[in-house]
């Protein structure tokens, strides 16, 4: 049986998408889709199906109908290998993030964890740990990051977490499918121990620069799809879990996580006045408590379009999902919606456009606004769709108790149309204020310009800022934004634009040479503010770099050469040095499942006054001195050669 997905290649002809998008409209008349004019009444939430039967017959006329959406656009091909939901608990006293997260006090899954001295590394379908207690490192244990006697093949482990002493590995299998959520046990000492394995019916989640996961306390929010077309029965349609034992014919039947109760749907949905595009997934949210021993979970689930883009809060989750991935149509109906983490009611507005990705949302507690960027046209990304033309972009501001039951649209006050000179866009909300600019993700186009934009949030003037590179990278560097893209002269450029006070400014620049980024996702990137310097003024930022020959690809998955480190003195930008990789990046090392690194192998971390660099199987750590990064330490904790292990 062929599977279209992220890891296999298919070459689509423009032929076939035109006929599949003609079959969609032989096959489903529906009545025109419309929301109520502004003002009219809306109840303040999503209503659930009523009963089973009604669920039943929702299900049945979308068999009845639906045609196969068209197939995904194929991804890029894969780099060789290189170096309802419960309560949710408040955060406990954490140790200290290591990772880039867009929320406070929502950690994302990643490839590196720390919990006490211990380092916790997921590559390559396996997890590692490596003390670095009284200021050493040590390779302590490593183990297979799925179940004792488990076939690894055709599994992807891509995401981390760790709640208490318990470590969590997300992955998806297409061998048996659906997602798995694996659970060790860690010992003060670091040692692993294989707890239990949990299956959950979706389909895959994998994004190229979302995050599936999410640890809020001791709570996994966890986002996935589920495709309602295809489905055999109900059931089959729903969330559900099941215990695995880690056996190729484990015949545990799922158990679902929702009712019809939990399954939530605008009114013109239930009725059939949405088009088949607009009922082809239930997205999912499901949370579990991850100290539980019984590995408790419940899940909420609503129904809506394919294409979908989630981001979640300490309070909600937001889902953005949108019929059609393909269509060129440049006013498409879209439909937000707000998933609270309290188990009480979701709701939902109608909206036009879509976001560029999960760092076009930003929750404004506060005021009680959801602000997010939304561009023109349908193709949101589900997996490869981020970097597609975007052509007019606007601002979109919604007040909280605009949510209702979707009948409504988002007021055209709500919007500001903001000015866009470039198919491509990167996008981050700084403090208080919208960042934005123009470039290429994987390296120098000259076609696109260098132009970043601020927004304040309040609505005052926007600042314009010319740069003499792409925009590749937005992030906050303290309370300023740090941009980070390719120049012509292949060097890689870094500008602060100022928004600590009054107008936005430009800031610093700093160019290194013969340099490009190492990685695409946000998880590449830290910057560790000094202690007691107001506003990250001063601090230390770390990022993978390639150097030049690095293809395209390589850069967006990871293929980093060396971990650059800057300096930011009072603002001004200077090179601390690098720590370099020493290893070969093809060197066997008996990898039998998730072999490639879809979520890139370079991470800088600061940790307690210490700076680290996770290069591949390489641990190294530095010391900056007189303003210059010097080596203190290597650890390379590959797992053996076959034989070598074999013996």
């Amino acid at each position: 049986m062929l599977i279209l997905s992220r890891r296999h290649l298919r070459l689509l002809s423009r032929l076939s998408m035109v006929l599949l998008a003609a079959m969609a409209g032989l096959a489903w008349t529906p009545a025109a889709h419309a929301y109520q004019r502004e003002g009219a009444s809306a109840d303040r939430g999503l209503e659930a199906f009523r009963s089973e039967r009604e669920l039943q017959a929702f299900f049945d006329r979308v068999q009845r109908f639906t045609p196969p959406p068209p197939p995904p656009p194929p991804p890029p091909p894969a780099p060789p290998s290189s170096s309802s939901p419960g309560n949710v608990s408040p955060p406990a006293v954490a140790d200290e993030s290591i990772t880039n997260n867009q929320e406070a006090g929502v950690d994302e899954g990643g490839i590196v964890k720390v919990r006490g001295d211990i380092l916790v590394i997921l590559r390559r379908g396996r997890l590692f740990t490596i003390s670095i207690a009284d200021g050493g490192m040590r390779a302590i244990d490593r183990i297979d990051a799925f179940p004792p006697g488990a076939d690894g093949r055709g599994s992807w482990y891509d995401e981390m977490l760790i709640a208490d002493n318990r470590v969590i590995v997300i992955g998806y299998s297409y061998r048996r499918g659906g997602t798995e959520v694996n659970r060790f046990r860690l010992s003060d000492d670091g040692h692993l121990t294989f707890e239990d394995a949990h299956q959950l019916r979706s389909s895959d989640y994998y994004s190229s620069s979302n995050y599936a996961s999410r640890l809020i306390g001791n709570r996994l929010v966890f986002y996935a799809p589920i495709r309602l077309y295809g489905a055999e029965t109900l059931s089959d349609a729903f969330p559900a879990i099941k215990a695995w034992r880690g056996t190729e014919d484990d015949s545990a039947a799922f158990v679902p996580l929702v009712g019809p109760r939990q399954v939530y749907a605008t009114a013109a949905v239930r009725r059939g006045a949405a088009s088949w595009s607009d009922v082809s997934a239930m997205h999912s949210v499901t949370s579990c408590d991850l100290t539980d021993d019984a590995f408790d979970c419940s899940a909420i689930g609503v129904i809506g379009g394919r294409s979908r883009e989630f981001y979640v809060t300490r309070d909600a989750v937001y889902l953005w999902v949108t019929g059609n991935d393909y269509s060129d149509e440049p006013r498409s109906f879209s439909h937000i919606y707000r998933l609270p983490l309290d188990a009480s009611r979701p709701s939902a507005i109608g909206a036009r456009g879509v976001p560029l990705d999960q760092f076009s949302f930003h929750e404004d507690r506060e005021a009680g606004r959801l602000d997010i960027l939304v561009r023109a046209g349908s193709g949101s990304r589900a997996m490869w769709l981020p970097e597609a033309p975007a052509n007019t972009v606007s601002l979109l501001q919604l007040p909280l108790d605009a949510f209702g039951n979707g009948s409504e649209e988002a007021r055209q006050r709500y919007y500001r149309h903001l000015e866009v000179n470039s198919d491509s866009i990167e996008n981050r909300f700084v403090g208080n204020a919208l960042v934005y600019g123009h470039g290429h993700v994987t390296g120098y186009n000259p076609d696109d310009h260098g132009t970043v934009r601020v927004v304040p949030l309040d609505g005052g003037a926007i600042g314009e800022f010319h740069i003499d590179y792409n925009v590749e990278r937005i992030e906050a560097i303290g309370a300023d934004a740090l941009i980070v893209g390719s120049g012509r002269e292949g060097d890689l450029g870094f500008t602060t634009i100022g928004l600590g006070g009054g107008l936005p400014a430009l800031g610093d620049v700093f160019a290194m040479p013969a340099a490009a980024q190492g990685e695409a996702r946000s998880h590449a990137y830290f910057f560790r503010p000094d202690p007691g310097s107001p506003g990250g003024a001063s601090g230390t930022l770390g990022l993978p770099i390639a150097r030049a020959g690095t293809d395209e690809y390589g850069r967006a998955f990871g293929r980093a050469a060396a971990m650059l480190f800057l300096r930011r003195e009072d603002g001004a930008l200077g090179a601390a040095g690098e720590l370099a990789s020493q290893a070969e990046s093809d060197r066997p090392d008996n990898c039998v499942a998730s072999c490639t690194d879809w979520y890139g192998n370079a991470r800088p971390i600061f940790l307690r006054g210490r700076a680290f660099a996770l290069l591949g199987y390489e641990m190294v750590e530095g010391r900056i001195e007189d303003g210059a990064m010097t080596e203190i330490g290597r650890l390379d904790f590959a797992p053996p050669p076959p034989a070598a292990e074999a013996e």
